[in-house]
């Protein structure tokens, strides 16, 4: 079956989780994805492990390195930058995770490989971008949502006339930084390939994210909020404001009488009228957008009503009405649910060692060229050989560069 990326070859320089992440995507469309790791690396192998009588393999590196090949290339070696050179010929997109000026120092930034080819498109995911004050700081998930104004909305709801609750903002439970910005590499890269088939000269450019932008970029309802304030009141208010945004009635997680918690996003006022009919409650309906001390009334009134049935009940209750209501799983209960089997989101794969193992599916779906896992991750280093063999170096270069620690 023909993939839809299948003549497109990408060298993955990234490490951890962001990178690795976006190629996993443009791999599972069906890309040649070579990771291109430095010998040694500590980073390359990490935890949780499946583990088999003494062997065992990153079950993480199972999920984010299927489908693709492994090179090790020593790149500060001008003859492991010689290799990559070789590489960079055939190739049509370099991803980077590194802090800006490092691909610069190394002498494999887009400048330089577009001498080589001028086709290529390299896209440097960073924290913060390739200019500005931040550029150079240390940074992880965390502190891009934090700067990007993210994790402070994460907090309990402030509660009305509750003036000494902390509202320690939560970090979330999904690393909304490192994988929006590996979303939104996936779509600058292929934005760029999209538009190379249409330039005459086949040109390539730099495509730069910073995954502060992009999760700064996953709030418009905030920034039009901020917009319309900044026209109509003064910073100080709307800053004040904001802080004590007490969430609303209708877009809630209440806890149930089994100790579970129900998610509630009625926001439209058909699915508010639906709540209230499930809830038994009519003489709610009228309050869906009340403020203030009569919010906090409501707040109660739908606290005090989901006490009273536990998660299951209340979804057998809803399912006779058109709502917005679901129950909050952890993930391995929603590994179990029907909605995600059906989607077939989780695939089973042979391993020689393991036997079954267990990977997640794309999420893509696809009528003609759906993504297909083809091949399970490699171990660092594996298609070293077969890739410098491709660029014909003979067995006796091979044993050189290894001699030399180059790969």
């Amino acid at each position: 079956m023909t993939l839809a990326l299948k003549n497109i070859t990408i060298l993955d320089l990234s490490r951890m989780l962001p990178g690795p992440y976006c190629t996993m995507i443009l791999s599972d469309l069906g890309a040649n994805v070579i990771h291109v790791e430095n010998p040694g690396d500590p980073m390359s192998n990490l935890p949780p492990f499946f583990q088999k009588e003494g062997y065992s393999e990153s079950a993480f590196n199972a999920v984010l390195m299927r489908n693709k090949k492994s090179i090790t290339i020593n790149l500060k070696s001008e003859e492991g930058k010689k290799i990559f050179y070789e590489l960079v010929k055939k190739a049509d997109v370099v991803m980077d995770t590194f802090r800006p000026k490092v691909m610069e120092r190394l002498k494999i930034d887009h400048k330089t490989l577009s001498s080589i080819n001028p086709s290529i498109i390299c896209c440097s995911m960073t924290g913060y971008g390739q200019d500005g004050p931040y550029e150079q700081i240390a940074g992880h998930d965390i502190n891009y949502i934090a700067v990007a104004g993210v994790l402070d909305a994460t907090r309990e709801r402030y509660e009305l006339g509750k003036d000494d609750q902390e509202r320690r903002p939560i970090p979330p439970g999904v690393s909304v930084g490192d994988i929006g910005g590996a979303l939104v590499s996936v779509i600058g890269i292929l934005g760029a390939l999209f538009e190379r088939e249409s330039n005459p000269e086949k040109r390539g450019q730099y495509v730069d994210i910073s995954m502060t932008d992009s999760v700064f970029f996953f709030n418009p309802l905030a920034a039009a909020s901020k917009f319309v304030r900044d026209l109509r009141e003064k910073p100080e208010e709307s800053i004040q404001r904001a802080k004590t945004g007490g969430g609303s009635p209708y877009y809630y997680a209440y806890k149930t009488k089994d100790d579970r918690y129900i998610a509630v996003g009625a926001m439209e006022p058909k699915f508010w009228q639906g709540l209230c009919d499930g809830l038994n409650r009519p003489d709610l309906k009228p309050k869906m957008w009340v403020q203030g001390e009569e919010k906090e009334i409501v707040f109660k009134e739908l606290e005090s009503e989901f006490l009273k049935k536990t998660t299951e009940e209340w979804l057998e209750v809803f399912k006779n009405f058109d709502t917005c209501i679901s129950p909050v799983k952890n993930y391995f209960e929603a590994c179990e649910d029907p909605q995600i089997k059906a989607r077939n989101m989780i695939v089973k794969m042979e391993h020689p060692i393991f036997g079954e193992i267990q990977n997640l599916a794309s999420p893509i779906k696809m009528s003609r060229t759906p993504p297909r896992i083809r091949s399970l991750a490699p171990k660092t280093g594996q298609h070293t050989e077969e890739i410098l063999k491709s660029l014909n170096y003979s067995e006796k270069d091979i044993q050189n560069l290894k001699e030399k620690k180059i790969i």
